[in-house]
């Protein structure tokens, strides 16, 4: 299970419970995320997410698995199932973007011109009141979020910082659409019916593009589909990974 962008493994602590009643749910913390430590020169290439996914299943001893990933976390799925696709009995991507599209073309690109300042703040209590999921948009209760921002922040001697190095906001979105047609596995595209990441009219063609993919919105979601509707997303996953384990057996 591989969260996304800024977040970290216990993004998956909704769905991870629900999942474990059929498999062995794990997260991992991505570099620069979560507890997993930061590049020192605070660059952050796709192809080293690739690796630590790798780096996870050797560790777990894993030969074939199935792989969920939301948002950036997706992206990176994407990525993994096409270097190594012998390796995967499934693949789920959750609630993300095929592409970066700039919103004003005559404007400078904002990643171009972005430079990220790690934020510090003396009180815990302070930075937890500045946690918000981003984009606008979800159905969690105070008590969840309070949770979660929890999860995201780590005491330093400057202070009180969140668990994901800033740096990495600079990652550069490669086009998805030519990765599509070269998936040899069995796949699920999830999007949230609220989305404002995954666009319907992108949901559909990704689902057209995926050799052989199952598509679903659930309703009432959100982009964090997992977080909205654990119960809904979880079972979703776990029909459809249990579906393809039969089949497996049955042949």
């Amino acid at each position: 299970m591989v969260h996304g962008m800024a977040g970290n493994s216990h993004w998956w602590d909704c769905a991870a419970p629900l999942l474990a009643r059929d498999f062995e749910p794990v997260a991992l913390d991505l570099g620069g995320h979560g507890d997993s430590s930061w590049h020192e020169d605070g660059d952050y290439p796709g192809e080293g997410f690739v690796e630590d996914i790798e780096r996870a299943r050797l560790a777990l001893g894993w030969e074939k698995f199935f792989l969920c990933g939301h948002s950036f976390g997706a992206r990176m799925s994407l990525d993994y199932a096409i270097k190594h696709p012998q390796r995967l009995a499934g693949l789920i991507a959750a609630d993300f973007m095929p592409e970066y599209r700039q919103p004003n073309p005559k404007k400078k690109s904002f990643l171009a011109r972005f430079k990220p300042r790690q934020p510090f703040y003396k009180e815990r209590e302070e930075i937890i009141g500045r946690f918000h999921l981003q984009p606008p948009g979800n159905r969690m209760d105070a008590a969840q979020l309070r949770a979660l921002a929890q999860s995201c922040v780590r005491q330093t001697e400057r202070g009180f910082t969140w668990k994901t190095d800033w740096r990495i906001f600079t990652f550069i979105y490669e086009s998805a659409w030519p990765v599509f047609p070269k998936l040899s596995m069995p796949c699920f595209i999830i999007r949230g019916e609220f989305s404002t990441v995954m666009e319907r009219q992108d949901f559909e063609g990704v689902v057209k593009a995926v050799p052989g993919a199952r598509g679903l919105e659930i309703p009432e979601s959100f982009h964090h589909v997992s977080l909205d509707t654990p119960r809904e997303f979880s079972s979703a996953v776990s029909d459809f990974a249990l579906g393809l384990e039969k089949k497996a057996m049955a042949s």
